[in-house]
């Protein structure tokens, strides 16, 4: 892929994954992970570009306070977890982006809000944050959201934030490398993909994360919103150190890029 594609993009959305904000291994939401993924986003609002942040992790650090050992299914049980955790996970967001001398500021949607007027209210909101400075973290409203107004996941909930935000760039931080077309062969990443076939359907597996709804499945769900909006999609490593830094500020080349611009890659 060309480094400009990266570099040129001035408004990026970042979505950041429930395993991204934990160590590897573990499911306990990591303070040192929240301010890597903090100090990179500064280090790139630094360089007059705008970022979003999507954020996953609030019902994994609920379970943990709450003393779950797996993913609740109980719908009260899931929002309460989500309730004590975003709060832990906005304070710690916070927290970071104010050693970097950075404002955040959080919204909570629902799938209510990308719709008709409330469409409207949070684009401008989200407009004013960015003309402000500020960089804008947002979750899923999981506390009070009931599956008529939930938006499904926050791979997709990046993309339509993506598109409500009119961004170039969606970046999906998860704990792989990329797309594998081959699931036999893990050493293998597309690079480039242009059209979600059935066969890079079939390929992608579920999620097999107690503290999380995605897996490959709904980054390409992801990928293909942004794609119908001419909206590009990386799906990177975010446990690597300077992904975001890496990509957006030195074009570095990692991941699997979801494009509908034929041109790219080439």
């Amino acid at each position: 892929m060309s480094a400009d594609i990266l570099t040129r993009a001035k408004r990026i959305v970042v979505k950041v994954g429930t395993s991204v904000l934990t160590e590897r291994g573990g499911d306990q939401l990591s303070p040192a992970r929240v301010h890597a993924i903090a100090e990179q986003v500064a280090a790139v609002h630094r360089a007059g570009r705008q970022v979003l942040v999507v954020t996953s992790g609030a019902i994994g650090a609920g379970m943990r306070i709450l003393g779950y050992r797996s993913r609740p299914t109980e719908l009260s049980r899931l929002q309460a977890a989500s309730a004590v955790g975003q709060g832990r996970l906005m304070h710690l967001y916070e927290s970071a982006f104010a050693e970097q001398g950075c404002h955040a500021a959080q919204l909570l949607l629902t799938k209510e809000d990308l719709r008709g007027r409330r469409r409207l209210n949070a684009k401008a909101t989200l407009k004013t944050l960015l003309g402000a400075g500020v960089i804008p973290v947002i979750n899923e409203n999981d506390s009070v959201s009931v599956e008529e107004i939930r938006v499904g996941d926050n791979d997709q909930l990046a993309a339509h934030v993506a598109v409500l935000a009119d961004a170039q760039l969606l970046m999906i931080l998860s704990d792989v490398d990329g797309f594998r077309p081959d699931p036999r062969d893990p050493t293998t990443i597309a690079r480039v993909i242009h059209a979600i076939t059935p066969a890079i359907t079939r390929a992608a597996g579920g999620s097999t994360k107690a503290t999380s709804t995605g897996g490959m499945q709904t980054k390409l769900s992801a990928a293909r919103i942004g794609m119908a909006h001419q909206i590009r999609t990386l799906v990177v490593n975010g446990h690597d150190y300077d992904v975001l830094t890496g990509t957006l500020l030195n074009g570095e080349a990692r991941g699997t890029l979801f494009t509908p611009f034929a041109k790219d890659g080439l």
